[in-house]
């Protein structure tokens, strides 16, 4: 088994206001989880999406914390599958 296949990653997208206090409102509320990778883009004016990779076994938690982030719209939740190598 590879450690991809023993710890499986789930992918939360985050849509959200755009601010300038919007990424240090996600950054605090997801201090006390384990987060794999983070990243953030501004997708119109004022509207903003970020994606967090979290471990599976974290999800639920992280998802809990982000939905009470003043700015956030949504939460989507979805499987994050290592991609072959070939």
């Amino acid at each position: 088994m590879t450690p991809d296949e023993s710890h499986p990653l789930t992918t939360l997208t985050v849509t959200l206001h755009d601010s300038r206090e919007a990424l240090g409102r996600i950054v605090s509320a997801l201090r006390p989880v384990p987060v794999r990778e983070l990243t953030y883009a501004v997708r119109a004016p004022a509207r903003a999406t970020a994606e967090v990779v979290v471990s599976t076994s974290d999800a639920a938690r992280a998802r809990r914390r982000l939905d009470r982030v003043v700015a956030v719209l949504t939460v989507i939740e979805s499987d994050t599958r290592p991609v072959p190598v070939r």
